[in-house]
């Protein structure tokens, strides 16, 4: 009998339906599926706002903003951008805390066929000057606290946000006013780029990920066919699982918007639909539990910590959190146990999804009932556009049950890693894309196992060793040094480091780390650092060879505090 699954998903994608699809072969020769009725670019898929143009979209402290409101706002300044002498395809970046204004920057910026280059605002300020200079940005959108530093830019025109004023510069009401809240008429199409974001890689510098128009709108319809298969899969089966997209719903935004995840499934998705955007400034699993129940907030999508504190939190049983659909998360895996935790506490079912910046979040959802049933797994590959595979070291695919790498071939790939071919060639070949990810498939759910890359992922965010390693031997004292992540219950990883000094040193931990502090984000700097008495040992490779002996042979919790 045909999989109800299958079934579902071929009338969603039939001739004359929504998700319908067709065959297209780009530039390089290469095949994919791309749906017929989707929007040229992303001011076109805009338009979705002006459908629902009453209704709230973003609440934001005090402030409130309806659909119509945030599409003039981000018309302005699309407008104002245009003034500025931003063309289309110039690079124009953001970086501050999540306010109402990071949204109308990026959809302005977008809504003329230029760049966004979302910048990562815990980074300190030679890590925004990098991102800043490496991607040619030409004007900047942040917040003062991430002005401090940046004073030694010349070529890059400065925008301050309303909610920071600094009389050193424009402030973004200023800047907008006056101007026209209709967008200008600029011909954009599928295969211009749209979005720069930087992510760690296994060596070297965070490496910037062009993507172009329709890689986003891809992402964005296809989880809206996923959610629309589930629901009627659910539907038929007479079961609990909400939908992943509902009109009357709210959403917890609580990751910031300098990810995909917030900026794509936060942001972009609730475009579609009309859903309410409740913004949160950072994390505060106190003040979420506040604002579930103030704004009657039916979806969260973070990271498994963050749900993970919620139903830990010593006060949750005071707040009516009935309003709850969906638990979502991504960035890291959930225990199995926590899965479990979660759907017996919370009248809310968990769900996690699996992508990277290089797909844009494009990969395996799981959800309700089959996630539940499979908490170890990242659930179904993303229909209809994506495929995933398990390949080896040639490229050359693998059965299921084998353990390999994880490719993905989708319109949602990236272009490029922007300004380095090199590492673009070692990750891509005909239109498959390697996610560093070891991975398997036990039928139609993926599975992710370990990582090929040398990455530490500590509450969603990405950490590259070789990156912090390089600023640790920046120390004249440091000899030798190696970074690595542990497990942790509440962040799934913090990072350590092993350290071998100069004989004469008296370098201590803190000072290391108030040294680190001035290079890298603070996430990145090793929560746990320990001298050695001698030399770490190297394998073939010429790397440390000691690291994996000791991790495996002792107590980690314990040695490393």
């Amino acid at each position: 009998m045909k999989d109800l699954y299958q079934e579902i998903l071929s009338q969603v994608t039939a001739p004359g339906q929504m998700f319908e699809t067709k065959e297209v072969i780009n530039e390089s020769g290469v095949t994919f599926n791309e749906y017929v009725n989707f929007p040229d670019s992303i001011r076109g898929y805009l338009d979705f706002a002006l459908l629902h143009a009453d209704k709230e979209c973003i609440v934001f402290d005090d402030e409130r903003y309806t659909y119509k409101q945030v599409f003039e706002k981000s018309a302005q300044t699309a407008n104002a951008l245009i003034n500025e002498g931003i063309s289309k395809g110039d690079k124009v970046a953001i970086c501050m805390q999540n306010n109402p204004e990071f949204i109308f920057a990026y959809l302005g910026i977008v809504g003329i066929g230029a760049v966004c280059v979302p910048l990562n605002s815990w980074w300190v300020p030679s890590e925004v000057i990098y991102g800043l200079e490496h991607s040619d940005a030409k004007l900047l959108f942040a917040d003062q606290k991430r002005m401090q530093g940046l004073e030694s830019l010349k070529d890059v025109k400065k925008i301050v946000t309303t909610y920071t004023p600094d009389p050193l510069f424009r402030s973004f009401s200023e800047f907008i006013n006056e101007q026209s809240i209709s967008f200008p008429d600029i011909e954009i199409g599928r295969n211009d780029p749209a979005t720069i974001y930087y992510t760690s890689g296994s060596t070297g510098k965070p490496k910037g990920v062009l993507s172009s128009q329709k890689a986003v709108i891809a992402t964005l319809f296809s989880w809206a066919c996923f959610s629309s298969i589930m629901k009627e899969v659910d539907n038929q089966k007479n079961s609990n699982t909400p939908p992943l997209l509902d009109e009357a719903s709210a959403i917890l935004l609580c990751v910031p918007l300098f990810h995909v995840t917030g900026s794509h499934a936060g942001m972009f998705m609730s475009i579609l639909v009309g859903r309410k955007i409740v913004m949160m400034k950072k994390w505060d699993a106190g003040i979420a539990l506040q604002l579930i129940e103030q704004e009657k907030i039916s979806d969260i999508t973070g990271v498994p910590t963050q749900t993970w504190e919620l139903l830990n939190h010593p006060e949750r049983l005071n707040y009516d959190l009935s309003s709850l659909k969906t638990l979502g998360a991504g960035g890291a895996p959930r225990p199995a146990e926590h899965v479990k935790q979660l759907d017996s506490e919370f009248e809310a079912r968990p769900g996690i999804g699996y992508g990277l910046s290089e797909t844009n979040a494009l990969g395996a959802l799981g959800s309700g009932d089959e996630y539940v049933d499979h908490p170890q797994s990242t659930g179904r590959v993303v229909p209809p556009l994506t495929e995933i595979r398990i390949i080896d070291e040639n490229w050359n695919e693998l059965g299921e049950g084998e353990i390999g790498e994880i490719a993905i071939k989708s319109l949602g790939n990236m272009i490029c890693y922007w300004k380095n071919p090199e590492a673009t060639k070692e990750c891509m070949r005909d239109g498959w894309f390697k996610s560093g990810d070891l991975g398997k498939f036990e039928g139609p759910f993926l599975y992710i196992l370990d990582r090929v890359k040398d990455i530490v992922i500590r509450g969603g965010e990405n950490i590259a060793c070789p990156e912090v390693e390089a600023a640790m031997y920046e120390h004249k004292d440091v000899l030798e040094a190696v970074a690595f992540g542990i497990s942790d219950e509440r962040l799934g990883e913090v990072l350590c480091a092993a350290i071998f000094l100069r004989e004469d040193s008296s370098l201590t931990s803190d000072e290391l780390q108030s040294f680190l502090a001035t290079r890298l984000a603070s996430f990145k700097i090793p929560l746990n650092i320990k001298f050695l008495d001698s030399n770490l040992p190297k394998v073939g490779s010429g790397k440390s060879g000691w690291l994996g002996g000791y991790v495996e042979a002792t107590d980690q919790s314990k040695n490393w505090k």
